[in-house]
C-alpha cells in the first residue's frame, strides 16, 4: 500500500471517528435537555416499568381484563390486588396497560430497572391476541409508537425513528385487508371432516347460511357473535405465530434474570361459544392452551390455565368478545394464580 492510500484511509479514520464522537456527545446532550420531554409524551410504557421498584417482588403485567369490573360489583378490585391480597408474604406490582400483549409484555420487562427486588412476573395470555384481529388492532400504532422508546439503543436514534415513523401506520381500509389475509391464514385441522379449513371460510359460510353449527337460527346479535368467536379463536398455534414468538422472548428474558414466568391464560366465555359455535371451536382453544402449556411448562414456566373458569353470568360484556369479568369472575382468576405461585 502506498503512502498516499495510507493517508487517504487515516483521513477517513479520523472523520469516522470525529463523527461517532460527535453522535455521542448529541445524544448525551439530547438524553439530558429534549429526551424526558419526549419519553413523557410519547411513551407512557417506560413509566410503567419503573413501577417495579424495591419492595415489589411479584410484578403483574396485563390488560384491560386486570381492573375492569361491572358497576353491580361490591368488590371491584383489580386482578392484580386480589393476588395480592391471597399472597399475604409478597407484594404484587401493578404494571398492566389497556390493549397489551406479549409484545409489549416483553418491552415492560426488558426495562425494569437492575435494580429491583422482583422474583416472579405474571404473564396475562390472552388467547385472542394470538389471531389477526388483535395482532393488526387499530390500536397496534399507539402501541407500536410507545414501543420505539422501549428499544435498547441510543436515545437519539429512537428520537429519529420517531421523527422518521418506523412503526406500521395504517389507513382503515389497508388495515382491514391485512386483518382479512390474517383471518384466511387462521387455518386448522379438526378431529373430522368439515367444510372448511380456515376462520375466513367458516366465518363465512356461517353468516350466509345465517344459522349457527345446529342449525338454529339465531338473532342477528347472536349471528354476529357467533362470526366474532370463529374470527377470533378459529386456529392452530404454531411457533411462527408473532405471539408465540414474543412468548419465548419473556421466557429467555426472565431466566436471564433470575424470574420466575407465569403465564396466566385468561378465561374465555366457552359457555356462550359452546352453544354458538359448538364443540369444534372448543375444541381448537382446547387445543391451543394445551400447546401454551406443553411447549413453556418444560421450560419452568408456570402455567394457570384459566380458559373455563369463568361462567357467561359473570361476562360483564355482551356485544363482543372481551375478557372483563364481574367480580366473581375476577376473584376465580386470581385465586388460581395466587395458588399456583403458593405451590411451586
Amino acid at each position: 500500500m502506498t503512502r498516499e492510500k495510507r493517508h487517504i484511509i487515516k483521513r477517513i479514520l479520523l472523520k469516522l471517528l470525529l463523527l461517532a464522537l460527535l453522535l455521542v456527545v448529541l445524544d448525551v446532550i439530547y438524553y439530558f435537555t429534549l429526551y424526558p420531554k419526549d419519553l413523557s409524551e410519547n411513551c407512557t410504557l417506560m413509566e410503567i416499568s419503573q413501577r417495579a421498584k424495591e419492595g415489589v417482588d411479584i410484578v403483574y403485567l396485563g390488560e384491560s381484563s386486570n381492573h375492569t369490573y361491572s358497576e353491580d360489583d361490591r368488590d371491584k378490585r383489580f386482578i392484580c390486588e386480589m393476588v395480592d391480597d391471597f399472597l399475604l408474604d409478597h407484594h404484587v406490582g401493578n404494571l398492566a396497560k389497556d390493549a397489551c400483549h406479549a409484545g409489549v409484555y416483553y418491552d415492560i420487562l426488558a426495562n425494569i430497572p437492575k435494580e429491583n427486588d422482583v422474583k416472579t412476573a405474571i404473564v396475562t395470555v390472552n388467547m385472542r391476541s394470538f389471531t389477526s384481529e388483535w395482532i393488526y388492532s387499530s390500536l397496534e400504532t399507539a402501541l407500536r409508537k410507545e414501543q420505539l422508546f422501549m428499544k435498547k439503543a441510543p436515545v437519539l436514534y429512537k428520537r429519529m425513528l420517531l421523527a422518521f415513523k418506523a412503526y406500521p401506520i395504517w389507513s382503515e381500509d389497508e388495515r382491514w385487508a391485512i386483518v382479512r389475509k390474517g383471518i384466511e391464514n387462521q387455518t386448522f385441522t379438526l378431529p373430522h371432516p368439515v367444510p372448511y379449513h380456515n376462520a375466513q371460510e367458516w366465518d363465512h359460510i356461517v353468516a350466509a347460511n345465517g344459522t349457527l353449527y345446529n342449525g338454529i337460527q339465531p338473532s342477528a346479535d347472536s349471528l354476529s357473535m357467533a362470526c366474532h368467536y370463529i374470527k377470533l379463536f378459529a386456529c392452530q398455534l404454531n411457533e411462527q405465530n408473532p405471539r408465540v414468538k414474543d412468548l419465548d422472548r419473556i421466557v429467555t428474558l426472565c431466566r436471564r434474570r433470575g424470574w420466575q414466568p407465569v403465564f396466566n391464560i385468561l378465561a374465555e366465555n366457552v359457555d356462550q361459544i359452546d352453544s354458538l359455535c359448538g364443540p369444534d371451536l372448543i375444541y381448537l382453544l382446547e387445543q391451543n392452551t394445551q400447546y401454551i402449556a406443553n411447549r413453556y411448562e418444560p421450560q419452568g414456566v408456570i402455567v394457570v390455565n384459566n380458559l373455563k373458569e369463568v361462567r357467561d353470568c359473570d361476562f360483564r360484556d355482551r356485544d363482543f368478545p372481551t375478557e372483563h369479568y364481574k367480580q366473581t369472575g375476577r376473584l376465580a382468576i386470581a385465586k388460581n394464580v395466587a395458588n399456583a405461585i403458593h405451590g411451586r
